[in-house]
């Protein structure tokens, strides 16, 4: 079903005030509300063990960027120049990652193996035994959207301590660091694409939408009814599932869709459901993807934990 929403201007009357230009992670909260919605999510869910597990591996990530030990943050030169340039300080594309990211990864699986059991114990424990080297390949590859010789059993573990990474520069710059950029659908502190918008509730955010980073966690405005891939207000649409609780434009996730581009990036509600969380939501509806892809929509979003592979090519 295809919802028709009001206009970008009706929104933004509505919503008043002018809002906040960035959002950056909360060290203590970060990965750890991602965990609770998806444990929320996961009894009766058809996902329901990869629910879990995803709710695990944030566990893992939070405890992670508590204990984050000393990398090599950008030097001032360096984040003076992206400034200068209209990039992202932390461009994933370009940035030279400490190594030090590596040794928080193989902590992670030391400590998802010592809770899991079968293949995904196995999986963490021989991806935990691996060289950086192996690593460092398969991250560059995830992070350029390669899928020829990417791994899809390790690719979420890879992704999550690429997150934690990230997470935890963004957070240690603070938002002085990142100004606006000229590409206003991706994110202005790392260059990546969002995993999905969130329209938010309370204090200075309440009645604006957010872009959330599928990379660093940060989150950027961006005015409603307006497409994050091609920038347009032409031709938004909006798609819901039918879940036989409530109507479909009430959901607290729907499809944005876009006649312009062909594009779709997913919305989630706080006035509708407070406790959604982006990445949780959208693994639990995998469902509205398949019902906006047969439509011929393509995904703009990427969701580090939900990636396919195709290991054909050696990894490293």
């Amino acid at each position: 079903m295809e919802i028709k929403l009001a206009t970008p201007e009706q929104i933004a009357a509505r919503a008043g005030g002018d809002a906040p230009r960035l959002r950056l992670p909360e060290r203590a909260s970060a990965f750890a509300e991602r965990a609770r919605r998806l444990r929320q999510l996961a009894p009766g869910h058809s996902m329901q063990g990869y629910l879990e597990l995803i709710a695990l591996v944030a566990d893992k990530q939070q405890a992670a960027l508590d204990a984050v030990p000393l990398v090599a943050l950008p030097r001032p030169e360096a984040i003076a120049q992206s400034h200068e340039h209209g990039m992202p300080p932390l461009a994933h594309a370009s940035h030279a990652r400490d190594v030090g990211w590596c040794d928080t990864l193989r902590r992670m699986l030391r400590a998802i193996s010592e809770e899991t059991e079968g293949r995904t114990h196995a999986v963490a424990k021989s991806l935990e035994m691996s060289r950086d080297e192996l690593y460092e390949a398969q991250a560059s590859k995830l992070l350029a959207g390669v899928t020829f010789g990417l791994d899809p059993a390790t690719a979420p573990f890879i992704g999550a301590g690429l997150q934690v990474y990230f997470t935890h520069l963004a957070i240690s710059l603070g938002e002085a660091a990142f100004p606006p950029i000229d590409a206003p659908g991706i994110c202005p502190c790392c260059g990546s694409r969002p995993t999905a918008s969130v329209a938010r509730i309370g204090g200075e955010a309440a009645g604006f939408r957010f872009l959330h980073c599928s990379l660093c966690s940060a989150e950027w405005h961006m005015v409603r009814i307006k497409c994050a891939h091609c920038d347009s207000t032409k031709g938004i649409s909006y798609s819901g599932l039918d879940d036989g609780k409530e109507k479909k434009d009430k959901a607290a996730v729907l499809a944005e869709t876009c006649d312009e581009c062909g594009a779709y990036l997913k919305i989630v509600y706080m006035d509708r459901n407070r406790d959604v969380e982006p990445c949780a939501d959208d693994i639990a509806t995998l469902a509205l993807d398949l019902l906006v892809t047969e439509a011929g929509r393509e995904p703009y979003g990427v969701n580090f934990m939900l990636v396919h592979g195709d290991p054909g090519e050696p990894s490293a």
